[in-house]
């Protein structure tokens, strides 16, 4: 995937083109072009508590992760307000709402060679985000 300027994409544009991804619900491409086959997401917690947490290794287990968002949260965004990248590394301060839910998360990645998610982990605000879950 290129950029705006014909060149290929950093870490940076990566992870902006991922949001812009998620956030039009195109998940097919997310996966496709943005996830390594080796990708690990990590979101904190004890896994059971929150439906998020855990340690998701690969894909498909990331997907099955990502796929209980809409059945949990209604309208879920998650907007970049500020991005810092140091070679591969990118974090993120993003503005997260959904119905029940204004907060700020904040989204560490690191890029592999081949342009792909290999690291994900994500440092949201768990008590609003648990309590904005769908009854």
């Amino acid at each position: 995937i290129l950029n705006k300027k014909g060149d290929k994409m950093d870490a940076k544009e990566r992870v902006k083109l991922g949001y812009d991804l998620f956030n039009k619900h195109d998940m097919e491409t997310f996966f496709k072009e943005l996830v390594d086959e080796n990708t690990t997401w990590t979101f904190p917690g004890k896994e059971g508590i929150h439906p998020l947490s855990g340690v998701h290794s690969g894909p498909q287990a990331m997907m099955a992760a990502f796929s209980k968002i809409p059945e949990k949260w209604t309208n879920l965004s998650v907007v970049p307000m500020d991005m810092i990248s140091e070679d591969n590394k990118v974090f993120v301060r993003v503005k997260a709402t959904a119905d029940g839910m204004d907060t700020i998360f904040g989204h560490y990645f690191e890029v592999g060679d081949n342009g792909k998610m290999k690291t994900m982990m994500t440092f949201d605000d768990t008590l609003t985000m648990y309590n904005a879950i769908k009854k």
